[in-house]
C-alpha cells in the first residue's frame, strides 16, 4: 500500500499486489480521523482512491488489508493540511477586480463629473456662485478688544482654525471671466499663466497704438474696505516684464497715480521677480516708449528705499509729474517678515506721501497677489479698525479674491494680517519724528492727578517681557553652568554665538572671509563650544552687535577666540572692573603681552578721553582690536550723563569708518551682558534711525532687544534714560531742533592696522566725533588700510521761514486728505 499527497488537502491511496491472496477474504478499509470526525471506508478491492480534507487541520489515515479473519496489514499515515493556494489566488484576483472597479468609479466621480460640472458652470453662470461659495464660513467680525483672544483661539492646536478658515476661501471665483487675459496677443504679457485679472475690473489702457490687445495690462482695480481708498495693484502680475514696462508707465500716467509701492526685490533667489522700470543713480534718466522717467533722489533705509521720480509724456507739453516710488526690501524670499511692525511702518511711510490728488496707489510684488494682497489687507483692516473699532479679516480676504485671484496667497500671509492688527491694537503707534521729540517727551512725562501712572509708565508696562519665549538649553547644561556669571541671563539657542572648536588654520593669519560664514544657524552645534554671548541686530542689518557677559577667568580664552573668529574690530567694555583700589577678575588684558589659550594679547596704545579709555590691542601681532571702556558708568545702573554715552557712540562709529569694519560686529559686554549692553545697543540703533530717517521709535527698539536676549532694559529708569539721551542729542535751539556737535576734545585715535605691529603708537590720527554718518555711507575704497582723520563741518542752518512752509504744507496735506 502506498499513501501520497499529490496536492494540498488531498490524500491519495494506491496499492500494488498480485491477484492471488492467501486467504478467504480480501477486504480493504480506510479509516480517516480529522477535525473530530472518524470516517471509515471499506472496499473489496484496492483501486486508486483520493480523500479530500479540510484546510488547516491535522488528518490521520489508517489503511487495513484483511487477508483472513485473524490477519491484517496496517499502514498509518498522518498529514497536516494547509491552505489551498489556488483558492487564495482566485480570491485575490476577485478582490483586485472589485477594488479596481471601485477606484475607477471614484476617479469617474472626482474627475469626469468635475469636468462635466465645469462645463455646466460655463453654460450657466448662476451655478458657479453656489460652487465657489458653498464652502465659505460664517466668520463674524472681530471687535478690537477681542483681537488677542481671537488670535490665541485660532492659533491653538497648531493653528488648525487659521488653516480651516484660509482653505475655505476659493482661490479663484469661476463666475468672473478672464477672456481678455487669455487672448493670444495678451498671453506674453502675463508673468504667470495662472494669475490673470478678471475682465470686469481689469485696468484698461486708453492711449495705446490701436493694435489688438494694446489696452491690456495685467492689473486690477481693488477697493478698500471702507470704500474711501482705491488701489491699482499687481501690474503685470507683481512686477512689469521687460516688454511691458512702457505699458506700466502708461497705466501710471492714465490713472494719475503718484505713489508706487513695490513689495519685492528685482531678483530673489537667483530668479528675476520684476524688471527695473526706473533709472539707476548712474543713469538718472530712462526712456520707455513715449515716457521719460527721471530719478530725482534716492533715500536708502534698512527696510525700504524711497525714490522720487519725474514722469514726462513726450506727446504732451508741460506734462511732468512727480511720482514717489517706495520699495520694501525686508520681505524674505520664502515666508513672511518676522516683525509685523515693519509692514505697519511701511504703511506709515506710504500714507505720509498720500493726499487727495494722489490718484490710485499702484502696488505690486513678485506674483501680484501674495505680498500685495497682504499689504492691502493690512491697510484696509487698519482703516476699518480706526473707523469702526472692529475688523472682518476673513470677509475682506474673500472680497479681495473676488477682485483678483489668489490674493493673500498662503496661510502665513493670512496669519500675518492678524498679527499686524494685533500689534497695532496692543501697542499703538510709538514712532515720532525728531522734530516732535520734545513735545512727545513732555507729554509722556506729564504727571497725572492722584497716583495715576504717566503715559511713559503705561508705555513701559505695555512692553512684552518675552521671558522664556525661546529655548536656552545649551547654557544650562552641567558643563556650561560654570561659564555663566548669572543664572538669570542665559543666551537663547537661536542666536547664541557659536565658537568653532577647530578653526583648521593657524592663528597667525586672518580668517578668510569666505570660510568664515556668519550663519551660525547652519553650523553643526556639536563641533562648537559655549560662550555666554548673543548676536544682536542693529539698525542697518542683522548681527551688528555681540552682547556678552564680561568674561570670567576661565572663559577669557573663549572671549578672545570669539573676538578673533567673529572678526570683531571694536570691544565696548561697560562693566566696572574695580573693587575698591584693586582690579577684579574681569580684566582680560595686561600691560605686557599675555597669553589666553592660543592667543597672545598686547596693548599697543592707550588713549584717554573725558568719557572713556581707548586701548588698541594686537592679537598675535596681526589683528588689531580697539577696546573702549567707559569710566563714567561706575557702580551705578545708568551713566552719569546721557551725553557721555552718546558722544562715545558717535566716536566709535567714526573709528569704524571703513567699509570692511562696518561689516564686523561690535562686541559689547557688561557684567551680565544685558543691563548696560542693552542700553548701549538701543541708543546706538536709535541714533542711527534719527540720523537716517529723522524718526525714532524707542518702544519698538526695546521690544526687539528683549526678544534677542534676557534681561535687556528691564527697568523704567533705563527706558526713560533713552528718551533723555535723545533729548540731549537733539536740543531746541532758537525754536528749532538741531543735533549737538560733539567737542573735538572727545576724539579717539584710529590705529593703522597694517603698521601697528611695527609702530603701534606712532601711526595714529585724531578723529573728531560727528553727528552724521555721510562719511560712513560712502567710504573711500583703497587697497590697503591707512590712518584717516575725519572732520565734520557745521551743518547748514534751517531757517524759520522754511519751517513755517513745512507746517503750512502739513496742514494743507491734512485738509486734502479729509
Amino acid at each position: 500500500l502506498l499513501v501520497a499527497v499529490p496536492e494540498n488537502n488531498v490524500i491519495r491511496v494506491t496499492c500494488g499486489h498480485s491477484n492471488r491472496f492467501n486467504g478467504p477474504q480480501k477486504i480493504f478499509s480506510a479509516i480517516l480521523l480529522y477535525a473530530g470526525f472518524n470516517y471509515c471506508h471499506k472496499m473489496s478491492h484496492c483501486p486508486l482512491k483520493s480523500f479530500d480534507t479540510f484546510y488547516f487541520v491535522h488528518t490521520s489515515i489508517s489503511i487495513h488489508c484483511i487477508f483472513n479473519i485473524n490477519a491484517n496489514t496496517l499502514i498509518l499515515f498522518c498529514h497536516y493540511s494547509i491552505d489551498n493556494d489556488k483558492a487564495v489566488i482566485g480570491f485575490l484576483v476577485f478582490l483586485i477586480i472589485i477594488v479596481s472597479v471601485a477606484l475607477l468609479l471614484v476617479v469617474y466621480k472626482i474627475y469626469i463629473l468635475k469636468l462635466l460640472l465645469q462645463y455646466y458652470i460655463v453654460s450657466a453662470g448662476w451655478f458657479a456662485v453656489v460652487d465657489d461659495e458653498e464652502n465659505l464660513l460664517p466668520v463674524e467680525p472681530i471687535a478690537a478688544e477681542l483681537l488677542l483672544e481671537a488670535y490665541k483661539r485660532k492659533l491653538a492646536d497648531e493653528g488648525r482654525l487659521f488653516l480651516h478658515e484660509f482653505q475655505s476661501i476659493p482661490r479663484i471665483f469661476s463666475r468672473y471671466s478672464v477672456k481678455e487675459a487669455k487672448k493670444p496677443c495678451n498671453v506674453p504679457k502675463n508673468r504667470y499663466v495662472d494669475i490673470l485679472p478678471y475682465d470686469y475690473n481689469r485696468v484698461q489702457l486708453t492711449t495705446g497704438n490701436g493694435e489688438t490687445g494694446s489696452d491690456y495690462i495685467n492689473a486690477s482695480f481693488i477697493d478698500c474696505a471702507c470704500l474711501c481708498v482705491q488701489y491699482i495693484h499687481s501690474v503685470c502680475v507683481v512686477g512689469p516684464k521687460d516688454e511691458t514696462v512702457s505699458d506700466f508707465w502708461r497705466m501710471v500716467w492714465e490713472q494719475q497715480s503718484s505713489i508706487i509701492v513695490m513689495v519685492t526685490r528685482c531678483e530673489e533667489g537667483n530668479r528675476v521677480k520684476c524688471a527695473q522700470y526706473w533709472p539707476s543713480p548712474d543713469r538718472e534718466t530712462e526712456i520707455f516708449a513715449e515716457f521719460i522717467v527721471k530719478l530725482n533722489s534716492e533715500d536708502h533705509c534698512p527696510d525700504y528705499t524711497i525714490r522720487h521720480l519725474s514722469l514726462t509724456n513726450k506727446r504732451e507739453k508741460n506734462s511732468e509729474r512727480e511720482v514717489t516710488h517706495i520699495q520694501f526690501m525686508s520681505w524674505p524670499d520664502h515666508g513672511v517678515p518676522g516683525e509685523p511692525h515693519l509692514l505697519l511702518k511701511l504703511r506709515r511711510r506710504v500714507n505720509a506721501f498720500k493726499n487727495f490728488f494722489s490718484g490710485p496707489i499702484v502696488i505690486h510684488c513678485s506674483a501680484g497677489v501674495g505680498r500685495t494682497g497682504t499689504y492691502i489687507g493690512i491697510d484696509a483692516m487698519m482703516e476699518g479698525l480706526e473707523a469702526e473699532g472692529r475688523v472682518d479679516i476673513y470677509g475682506y480676504v474673500v472680497r479681495l479674491r473676488r477682485q483678483r485671484c489668489l490674493m493673500v496667497q498662503v496661510e502665513a500671509q493670512y496669519i500675518l494680517i492678524h498679527q499686524a492688527l494685533l500689534e497695532h491694537n496692543q501697542f499703538g503707534e510709538t514712532e515720532f519724528t525728531v522734530s516732535e521729540l520734545h513735545s512727545t517727551l513732555s507729554t509722556l512725562k506729564q504727571k497725572n492727578p492722584g497716583n495715576e501712572p504717566t503715559l511713559m509708565e503705561e508705555e513701559f508696562e505695555r512692553l512684552p517681557s518675552y521671558k522664556n519665549w525661546r529655548t536656552f538649553n545649551t547654557g544650562i547644561t552641567e558643563e556650561n553652568k560654570k561659564k555663566n556669571r548669572f543664572s538669570s541671563v542665559i543666551p537663547y539657542d537661536y542666536n547664541r554665538v557659536l565658537l568653532k572648536v577647530d578653526e583648521g588654520r593657524s592663528h597667525d593669519s586672518e580668517p578668510d572671509e569666505e570660510d568664515e560664514d556668519e550663519s551660525s544657524d547652519e553650523e553643526d552645534e556639536e563641533s562648537t563650544q559655549y560662550i555666554n554671548a548673543s548676536h544682536i541686530d542693529g539698525y542697518w542689518g542683522p548681527r551688528t552687535f555681540i552682547a556678552a557677559q564680561t568674561p570670567l577667568p576661565d572663559t577669557m580664552a573663549d572671549f578672545w577666540l570669539m573676538v578673533y573668529q567673529k572678526k570683531a574690530s571694536t570691544i565696548i567694555m561697560l562693566s566696572d572692573c574695580k573693587e575698591g583700589d584693586q582690579e577684579s577678575d574681569c580684566v582680560y588684558w595686561d600691560k605686557d603681552k599675555k597669553t589666553f589659550g592660543d592667543f597672545e594679547v598686547e596693548v599697543a596704545s592707550t588713549d584717554t578721553s573725558p568719557t572713556f579709555i581707548s586701548r588698541n590691542m594686537l592679537i598675535r601681532h596681526v589683528k588689531v582690536t580697539q577696546q573702549q571702556p567707559t569710566h563714567k558708568w561706575a557702580s551705578s545702573e545708568l551713566p552719569q550723563s546721557p551725553q557721555d554715552l552718546t558722544d562715545m557712540i558717535k566716536d566709535i562709529k567714526h573709528s569704524c569708518g571703513s567699509k570692511s569694519q562696518k561689516t564686523m560686529p561690535v562686541v559689547v559686554h557688561c557684567n551680565d551682558g544685558s543691563s548696560r549692553s542693552g542700553i548701549f545697543c538701543a541708543l546706538w540703533n536709535l541714533l542711527d534711525s534719527a540720523d537716517t530717517e529723522k524718526l525714532v521709535d524707542v518702544f519698538q527698539v526695546v521690544k526687539t532687544l528683549r526678544k534677542e536676549r534676557q534681561g535687556m532694559l528691564s527697568s523704567l529708569e533705563q527706558y526713560q534714560f533713552l528718551y533723555d539721551a535723545l533729548e540731549g542729542v537733539f536740543p531746541i535751539q532758537n525754536g528749532e531742533v538741531k543735533a549737538v556737535q560733539a567737542s573735538a576734545a572727545d576724539s579717539v585715535q584710529v590705529v593703522n592696522e597694517t603698521k601697528a605691529a611695527e609702530q603701534p603708537t606712532e601711526e595714529t590720527a585724531k578723529q573728531p566725533a560727528s553727528t552724521t554718518t555721510n562719511d560712513q555711507q560712502e567710504p573711500a575704497e583703497t587697497g590697503f588700510t591707512k590712518s584717516v582723520t575725519y572732520f565734520t563741518g557745521p551743518q547748514k542752518p534751517i531757517y524759520a521761514f522754511s519751517f513755517l512752509l513745512l507746517v503750512m504744507g502739513y496742514y494743507v496735506n491734512t485738509f486734502c486728505q479729509r
